[in-house]
């Protein structure tokens, strides 16, 4: 079974993929455009193309939000309410420069008579959710909940502890106006998914260790399935020590690089026509750096464009830098690598 819609249309045959590609509306989004309201009228179901959406639900007197889920490349929504014909139970909006696919209620309805996969795709996901659903009812019963500020706990320290106590379930962090910043799965103490931000697996991991928040809290709560599906292919599959102790190597690696670095100001430009990398460890992504720079890059746009955590990033900066393959601009001053 396809794991996404996108995988879905690989899957089709070429009349398939046009009938759906024609019902397609592409809306490009900026960060917080609103795609629907809580409460509207379901006339469309909708696909992510690239980039990540979220689901806020607000109180009655719209004084409190809080972000129920996140969708990112191949995932849909909207549909659950079209299939039972009510109102929007959240607002949708681009949590990040998005581009979203959109299919009309009655085109999408439509497809779904002509095209008995989309139908089967749909109707498994939805199985799916009626399951986790009921599972997750059941499994609150007995259910574990950790609570906390993330004044006083980084989550280095909220996964050590989890970690510890052997414990299944998802921890989700919120910032001061309760956003998801990120969450992370556990199965027996050892993290199985993650997700911050726009990144997943273990770069959102790495990325949560050092990227410090004095304003949020956190929550675990014991369940079997992670609340938003996650890829196969994103699964981690690292022993709980060994993530444990790299993650911390990495955070200290951070915080040991010059301010201006971590803030990724500059630009980095290619010193030699060939890369030549010995480090079997990023040598993958020290490929994709060096294919988008031949000329000068900002860093920002780099790690935007890579879509990997900070640490990663710079430590493949780092080592161009010291191995004469690349240099490091912030302005108009060389930094000494």
């Amino acid at each position: 079974m396809p794991t996404s819609f996108l995988d879905l249309l690989d899957d089709l045959d070429a009349a398939s993929r046009k009938s759906i590609d024609d019902a397609c509306a592409r809306l490009t989004l900026v960060p917080k455009e609103i795609i629907y309201h809580q409460g509207e009228p379901a006339d469309a179901v909708y696909i992510v193309a690239l980039g990540v959406v979220e689901a806020v639900t607000f109180s009655p007197d719209k004084k409190q939000s809080r972000t129920v889920a996140m969708m990112s490349q191949g995932e849909f929504f909207g549909d659950l309410a079209v299939f039972t014909d009510h109102a929007r139970l959240a607002t949708v909006r681009a949590r990040e420069s998005s581009e979203v696919w959109r299919i009309g209620k009655d085109e999408f309805l439509q497809l779904m008579k002509t095209i008995p996969e989309l139908g089967l795709f749909f109707s498994q996901i939805l199985a799916q959710r009626l399951y986790h659903t009921s599972t997750e009812a059941h499994h609150n019963v007995y259910a574990i909940d950790l609570n906390g500020n993330l004044q006083r706990f980084d989550l280095l320290t909220i996964v050590q502890a989890i970690t510890g106590m052997g414990h299944t379930g998802e921890l989700r962090l919120n910032n001061s106006a309760n956003e998801l910043l990120g969450s992370f799965f556990f199965r027996h103490g050892k993290v199985e998914y993650a997700r911050f931000g726009s990144l997943l697996g273990l770069e959102a991991i790495w990325q949560g260790f050092i990227e410090s928040t004095s304003e949020g809290t956190f929550n675990f709560r014991s369940i079997e399935k992670p609340t938003t599906p996650f890829a196969e292919c994103d699964k981690i599959d690292m022993e709980s020590t060994s993530l444990l102790l790299e993650g911390v190597g990495k955070r200290d690696t951070y915080q040991g690089f010059p301010k201006p670095l971590r803030d990724l100001e500059g630009s980095l430009a290619r010193l030699s026509e060939k890369l030549e990398w010995t480090n079997e460890e990023n040598k993958v992504l020290a490929e994709k750096v060096w294919e988008v720079i031949p000329y000068p890059q900002p860093l920002t746009t780099l790690r935007k464009l890579l879509n990997v955590s900070a640490i990663s990033f710079l430590e493949v900066v780092m080592e161009m830098g010291m191995n004469g393959q690349a240099e490091l601009f912030v302005e108009e001053s060389k930094i000494d690598v």
